[in-house]
């Protein structure tokens, strides 16, 4: 095997320390991803709280409506879309669970711009509130599992050992409603 040349040595080590410095981003990039969302969607839903000109209680009232409203879509969501229509790409999370998150599902803002068009500011803080603690209950579930209550890990990883139970994710009450928690 000849030697390699200097500026051939060079472009390896080069890329070598670009893959380095990628593969060292893409914790950060999920990091990035997860909590960038997580902090817009609180900024946001502490905006349209402020801003709304409704009663504190109907704002309340309208507040909680929207995080039982997003604990039910999540449920829906996760169990007939990601587990029934569409499993191949869910499924990959399933084999791989820590692999990084590396983009933001634009599909989920579309459809709270169609309910904030359809329902209100108040409602989608709420909704926006849960979809907060969806963002970190599923990262901490994946990744820094010491921050969420045992009983919610231990849901979680229950749902990656038996796919067709524990579809909840920040909460177990649409399972014991439509009896798909693992006993």
């Amino acid at each position: 095997m000849p030697i390699p040349r200097l500026n051939e040595m060079c472009t390896e080590l080069y890329g070598k320390r670009l893959w380095n410095l990628t593969t060292c981003l893409v914790p950060t990039m999920t990091v990035a991803i997860y909590f960038g969302e997580l902090f817009f969607a609180i900024a946001v839903a502490i905006a349209l709280l402020v801003t709304s000109t409704l009663k504190s209680s109907i704002t309340a009232i309208l507040f909680c409506c929207g995080l039982m409203a997003w604990t039910l879509a999540e449920y829906v969501t996760h169990r007939f879309v990601l587990h029934a229509i569409a499993p191949v790409q869910h499924g990959i999370h399933h084999a791989r669970p820590h692999d990084a998150i590396d983009k933001i599902f634009w599909q989920i803002w579309l459809a709270f711009v169609v309910l904030y068009l359809m329902a209100g500011g108040a409602i989608l803080a709420g909704a926006l509130v849960a979809y907060a603690w969806y963002l970190l209950a599923h990262y901490c579930a994946h990744h820094n599992p010491a921050i969420l209550p045992a009983s919610l890990l231990k849901h979680h990883r229950d749902h990656h050992r038996f796919a067709s139970r524990n579809y909840g994710v920040t909460t177990t009450l649409w399972d014991r409603v439509f009896g798909t928690m693992l006993r």
